[in-house]
């Protein structure tokens, strides 16, 4: 069968989630990290960002790519933070098409952007993926 007729729900899915990211780490940084290089074809099928520290002031400036190189976003368009989130909400992050076949060794690279160092919160990016084989 081929992978891409692997109906969404019938595999198992698994979590990959990218380091911590403090929010504040100045107006326009950016950080990368790489949170997945698998050996097989995977598909994204769910995206978050996830706060592990309340955040507070303005953050919204701030944001979270994801793709198959530094800076790269053809997994999830820059989406913004959000103020005023408590430790442990999540905020859903709009996958394109391009998630729905990655191929094998592709690196998943999460781009952060940070905001002005008066600012607070932290977050990591967690995404729900299946093997395709």
């Amino acid at each position: 069968m081929s992978d891409l007729l692997i109906p969404r729900g019938a595999a198992r899915r698994q979590v990959a989630r990218s380091k911590a990211f403090n929010l504040d780490n100045g107006a326009a940084a950016t950080l990368d990290d790489v949170i997945l290089r698998h050996s097989q074809a995977i598909r994204i099928e769910a995206a978050r960002i996830v706060y592990s520290d309340a955040t507070s002031g303005t953050v919204a400036a701030g944001s979270v790519a994801v793709g198959s190189a530094a800076g790269g976003a053809q997994y999830v368009a820059a989406t913004n933070y959000q103020d005023a989130k408590a430790v442990g909400t999540q905020t859903a992050l709009t996958l394109t098409s391009a998630a729905e076949r990655i191929a094998a060794g592709t690196p998943i690279c999460v781009r952060h952007t940070g905001v002005a160092a008066t600012q607070a919160g932290e977050a990591y990016v967690e995404i729900e993926y299946v093997v395709l084989g």
